[in-house]
């Protein structure tokens, strides 16, 4: 079965590129990105060793002011002006002033924006083990939890997936994973109406910036793709049955419905307990119920990329659903926060773009199937 992917929020994976200053300059409501190279080819020669020029290509600084944009060096004439007129890629601009501002990119290729197989088997992989363990029930977290005490690199996913061996140990190894049998493909964009939005954390008690970040756009949608499951029968019986006994595509998208289902409702609750006279929780509530109706069995909701919250990226949902009293006294040592506050459950803090009065969450996408 072919699908799509379709975008009801902004989406920002990262691709581990910082965008300097130097390359790129805004013009009316658009980010006009530049090659690296282009914009060193055009260095005047005689300002090649420009001490100020240098540094901006080399250091990253967290005070704006001395990051300096390409129209900064073009307008001193250390840039001939006939790069103008070159960019590579134009970004709709949703910051205002992005004077002296880095911009955190998403992934791309030759064609465009795209979102990671990796990224999308990484949320198929959670709903499967999130749905194991509702079915294990509490008693089997809490014998996880216990023995995973004091091994900081063991999470429960190990546990679940690999089992405790005979002699009392836990074996990792990548050769005994059975989501090896499940292949997802990159997927590119294919609208590829990028934006550029300043990430905000939202903590009940402030806002708290964070970094500015380049998106894929509402509304854009992927090319089509299917579930790759390769499953060898007799080589199944070396892995963990269980989990390999959900590698059809009815049971995927069951998982990933009910997952979404109540990561949904999780936000909701929040949204709609913590509020701030300088935040529109209205709005945010408002879409949180339009995505949740667009959830369904044959259709699920899928939240990918930075921003999607702690609980979408884990099985913590999983304790707290199925015991919210355990969930509250101990997560703070599942999950090792760096930060905990006694007063609200953890994790208080939710990221948004965009102004605190029409704020957007980021993430959430629906599965389509394609007609035939």
């Amino acid at each position: 079965m072919a699908y799509v992917l379709k975008v009801l929020t902004p989406i920002h994976i990262h691709s581990g590129e910082v965008l300097r200053t130097i390359n790129y300059m805004v013009k009316d409501h658009k980010v006009l990105i530049f090659d690296e190279m282009d914009v060193i080819q055009s260095v005047k020669e005689n300002e090649i060793l420009n001490d100020e020029l240098l540094r901006n290509f080399t250091a990253s600084n967290k005070r704006t002011e001395y990051n300096k944009t390409l129209d900064y060096y073009i307008d001193r004439g250390i840039v001939d002006r006939s790069i103008v007129g070159k960019h590579r890629i134009e970004v709709t601009n949703r910051v205002g002033d992005l004077t002296g501002q880095e911009i955190y990119r998403t992934m791309m290729n030759i064609q465009g924006s795209y979102i990671p197989g990796s990224t999308l088997k990484g949320v198929v992989r959670t709903a499967i083990l999130y749905d194991y363990l509702l079915n294990r029930g509490i008693d089997y977290i809490k014998e996880a939890v216990n023995f995973l005490n004091g091994k900081w690199r063991l999470t429960i996913d190990d546990y679940i997936i690999y089992g405790v061996a005979d002699n009392g140990r836990l074996y990792t190894n990548i050769h005994k994973d059975p989501f090896k049998f499940l292949g997802i493909k990159d997927i590119n964009m294919i609208e590829n109406e990028l934006e550029i939005y300043e990430e905000t954390i939202y903590n009940i008690d402030n806002f708290i910036p964070g970094n500015v970040i380049e998106t894929i756009g509402e509304g854009d949608y992927s090319e089509e793709f299917e579930f790759e499951i390769r499953l060898n029968k007799h080589l199944a019986k070396r892995y963990n049955e269980d989990i390999i006994s959900y590698f059809n595509e009815k049971e995927l998208l069951r998982v990933l419905y009910q997952y979404s289902k109540d990561i949904i409702d999780d936000e909701l609750e929040y949204y709609s307990s913590q509020k701030h006279p300088l935040f529109n929780t209205k709005e945010i509530v408002g879409k949180l119920e339009e995505i949740r109706t667009k959830n369904s069995i044959n259709s699920p909701v899928l939240r990918i990329g930075k921003g999607k919250g702690y609980k979408s990226n884990t099985v913590a949902l999983a304790i707290k659903k199925l015991d919210r009293d355990y969930y509250l006294r101990n997560i703070k040592n599942i999950a090792k926060p760096f930060k905990y506050n006694k007063h609200y459950e953890f994790p208080k803090t939710r990221k948004f773009v965009d102004l605190s009065i029409s704020p957007k969450l980021l993430g959430f996408t629906v599965l389509e199937e394609v007609d035939s």
